[in-house]
């Protein structure tokens, strides 16, 4: 940005100058032209002021011009106005000066333009050099006027930087905001995973190293406690794995890429997960009910809306005792098809609701509990793929209820 605000400012105090300066030469030629009859005039008779033809007069556009009319030998006659330069007419030097030509000259704040005068003898035909006139001007005003022109560009300039400066640096912490939250997701991700893996890991490792250093207890009762431990660590380790598989795949999709989406029943797929969790009910002693109201559908994946109703299902009969309810039900409001889990379980605290989206994240009265903080995560994943939303409403000790908004789509009738 500096360098095209300097290129552009320099072409603008050139242009500017030159025109300036254009300016100037075309007002000294248009007035030493004026002035050249009266050079017969005043070589007769000595003053400017005696002239009967004073058109040039008229061309003094201000006091900072002057006139000078000189012989053919360069020596002055009369002079007309002010700020006269100081160098001499050389007649050696503007000899060589045809009628009508003229030529520049600069001397310190001062410009003139000289021309030659030249008459034609009409018996001999021939042409006769009669002097020079010298028009000049000061060029302090100009001068002035792009030394103002120049600081003006250069406090512009300076601004313009100063605020660009400031500008871009905000513009780039805006811009790099995303990118330094997705880098601190990505610690605290590494990081929680990191904690999730050392537990199964530990186990495993615990469990192995009893089993090598004994081999004799491999025969004994007790080493099939110690078999299952590191099937439930490997286990573990294995669904942690699937977890996190999933969510790097859904955070690599890009958002233009829409993934195909197929006609779901929503009823049915319902019913076929109430099938599984009553029984998951009756072990629990907890009271299932189901409200489904039927023909509704929705476009997407099958395989994601089944883990989706699934995870919250599993949520809501892992957080209520024995004892108390659980309400699954389907509803159609407005273009949604709502999904609602509702329980009489442990609850969550209206401080947590806001992070029980995140991953890995798990409230302390819930740590003990089996499980490793991804299923709400994933569950959200899928409701955004699915571009509807998810909403959770919680009563510590009162119980919890999630509902699952999705487009509703029709079907076309024959």
């Amino acid at each position: 940005m500096s360098t095209v605000l300097g290129i552009s400012g320099t072409a603008l105090y050139i242009f500017f100058a030159q025109s300036l300066n254009h300016q100037v030469n075309n007002r000294l030629q248009t007035l030493v032209g004026a002035a050249t009859p009266s050079l017969n005039t005043i070589k007769f008779k000595g003053r400017p002021s005696l002239d009967r033809d004073l058109s040039w007069r008229d061309l003094f556009s201000h006091r900072q011009q002057s006139l000078e009319w000189f012989d053919a030998n360069g020596q002055l006659i009369a002079r007309e106005g002010s700020n006269f330069p100081q160098m001499p007419l050389s007649a050696k030097a503007f000899s060589t000066l045809q009628n009508g030509e003229s030529i520049f000259q600069q001397e310190r704040q001062i410009r003139s333009v000289i021309i030659a005068v030249y008459t034609t003898q009409n018996q001999k035909n021939t042409i006769q050099l009669k002097g020079y006139i010298r028009a000049s001007e000061s060029t302090q005003e100009i001068e002035t006027t792009l030394q103002q022109l120049q600081l003006g560009l250069w406090l512009g300039g300076a601004t313009a930087i100063f605020l660009i400066g400031i500008s871009s640096v905000y513009l780039t912490r805006q811009a790099l905001k995303p990118t330094l939250k997705s880098f601190q997701h990505l610690k605290q991700f590494a990081a929680d995973a990191s904690h999730e893996l050392g537990g199964p890991l530990t186990k495993i490792s615990f469990a192995s190293e009893i089993l090598l250093s004994n081999p004799e207890q491999l025969s004994k009762p007790s080493a099939q406690k110690k078999v299952e431990i590191i099937k439930s660590g490997a286990e573990q380790m294995k669904y942690l794995l699937e977890d996190l598989l999933f969510l790097s795949r859904t955070d690599a999709v890009s958002p233009l890429i829409k993934p195909e989406k197929a006609i779901v029943f929503v009823d049915e797929l319902l019913q076929q997960l109430a099938e599984h969790f009553r029984e998951v009910a009756r072990n629990q002693d907890i009271d299932f009910e189901t409200n489904i109201q039927p023909d509704l559908v929705v476009k997407g994946d099958i395989s994601q809306l089944n883990r989706l109703f699934s995870n919250i299902l599993t949520n809501a009969f892992k957080y209520t005792h024995a004892g108390g309810r659980v309400i699954l039900s389907l509803s159609l409001s407005q273009k949604d098809v709502v999904v609602s889990v509702e329980d009489t379980g442990i609850g969550i605290d209206s401080q947590y609701l806001p992070y029980i989206f995140q991953r890995f994240w798990r409230a302390k009265q819930v740590r003990k509990q089996k499980g490793l903080g991804l299923g709400l995560a994933i569950s959200q994943t899928i409701v955004q793929q699915h571009q509807g939303k998810i909403t959770v409403s919680s009563t510590v000790n009162v119980g919890t209820c999630f509902k699952i908004f999705l487009p509703s789509y029709r079907l076309q009738s024959k």
